[in-house]
């Protein structure tokens, strides 16, 4: 083979691994696949920002139509889970001490998505986050029906995996006896979300008397400034045996730049895919 050879194949073999991500103008929504009606997307951008200010969880969502869009036919093609890992670690999405980040991806014309966790979340939440796709994104997306599953598949996600893992519980089991949670997960976008999150503590059963129907108080304690960080509390009561268990977590400062940039935390690839 000629130098000459080589030289070209080494080009076509550099500009095949050649790959771009998307930039990313919100911190929020990048509805760069024009999926949600501006409505929608002022709904889910406040309550993103509204997330990141009690929590300090930074979460966004980013439609694109195809992945190839953005990879240009490399060879062998990225998964969706390499894309979406990619696009987390360079945006750099969660706070970089405890890796709470999420990203939801849509890729509309390549009927795949991805619920995209940071690295503190661990392996626990996977299939439970597989869950989450099941009963409230998949269901509407097989429909068309994108903005409605978006709406409902965020909240579902803050009320589901976001909030219990801040309040320091464990991963829930995955099952069928959640499946029934859909038409909540669906009509989350509605309710803001206390229909998803009402089922959900309904179905945990009390460690002391086994009952179901244990009932969640969360209280802000103190409220997180750009100064210092807030406090939280959660009470746990069963109405069987009078069972109580009380959490208290800290919530992260409001980051002065929260409207602009992340927090530079980062994915080992942890969440959960779906297609339709």
């Amino acid at each position: 083979m000629t130098r000459f050879a080589i030289l070209i194949l080494g080009l076509w073999a550099s500009l095949a691994a050649a790959q771009t991500w998307p930039d990313y103008t919100s911190t929020t929504v990048n509805d760069y696949a024009d999926l949600l009606d501006p409505a929608a997307e002022a709904r889910l951008d406040a309550r993103l920002n509204t997330l990141r200010a009690d929590t300090g969880v930074e979460m966004t969502i980013l439609t694109i139509t195809r992945q190839d869009d953005y990879t240009y036919g490399t060879t062998p093609p990225p998964t969706i889970e390499d894309f979406a890992t990619g696009v987390f670690n360079q945006w750099g999405i969660g706070n970089a001490t405890r890796n709470d980040g999420v990203l939801i991806l849509v890729a509309a014309a390549d009927r795949e998505m991805r619920i995209e966790l940071g690295a503190g979340y661990g392996q626990d939440w996977n299939a439970f986050a597989a869950d989450v796709l099941d009963r409230s994104f998949l269901p509407a997306f097989r429909e068309g029906r994108f903005q409605e599953g978006i709406e409902a598949g965020t909240e579902d996600t803050i009320n589901a995996i976001v909030m219990p893992f801040l309040a320091g519980e464990d991963a829930p089991s995955p099952g069928p006896d959640i499946g029934w949670l859909l038409v909540g997960g669906i009509a989350a976008f509605v309710l803001g979300g206390p229909l998803v999150a009402g089922a959900r503590r309904r179905l945990a059963r009390c460690p002391q008397c086994g009952e179901r129907g244990q009932r969640h108080n969360t209280e802000t304690l103190v409220r997180a400034t750009k100064s210092q960080g807030g406090r939280k509390r959660r009470t746990v009561t069963c109405p069987h045996c009078g069972h109580h268990d009380t959490t208290e977590w800290t919530t992260s400062r409001v980051s002065s730049s929260s409207s602009s940039s992340f927090g530079g935390g980062s994915s080992g690839g942890g969440g959960a895919t779906g297609r339709w």
